[in-house]
């Protein structure tokens, strides 16, 4: 795997998407903070009742043309959708001179930056904290309009 592959795979993981809003099947979440938001009653359980109106509100998402029945072209037009917005995603947070292309340099600026902005004792490295808080920080900055980096 190439340094910009890699570096590549890197970034993919940590933008504001997470896998799980690729995952349009239903199924039980394995994080923490997913099986909290759906034990409503948080008593510690996920019941049927309490996934079943996600699931069925994902269902109807898909369901394009409101028929009841979600076909592959709607599948297919739901997953296009979302890939195409995670390229816009990756295109503006890495194509610095916006002309349509990443650059290795535009990657290593990237990169050195988004480091740079997590690591905030300045030991040259970024601890698992560290990462979590900048996620947190990033999140608040697009949230409120300022500047992401």
């Amino acid at each position: 795997m190439s340094k910009f592959s890699l570096a590549l795979a890197v970034f993919a993981g940590i933008t504001t998407i997470p896998a799980v809003a690729f995952a349009m099947e239903p199924y039980l979440p394995k994080s923490p903070k997913v099986f909290a938001k759906l034990d409503s009653d948080s008593n510690g359980r996920i019941t049927l009742a309490e996934i079943q109106p996600r699931a069925e509100k994902r269902f109807l998402r898909l369901d394009g043309d409101k028929n009841g029945e979600v076909t592959t072209a709607e599948i297919d037009a739901a997953l296009n959708k979302a890939v195409q917005q995670r390229r816009n995603r990756i295109l503006a947070a890495l194509d610095a001179d916006r002309n349509g292309t990443i650059t290795k340099g535009e990657l290593d600026w990237f990169i050195e930056t988004m480091m740079k902005t997590a690591d905030a004792d300045k030991d040259g490295g970024v601890t698992l904290e560290e990462a979590r808080n900048s996620a947190v920080a990033k999140l608040k900055k697009h949230a409120t309009g300022e500047s992401a980096n």
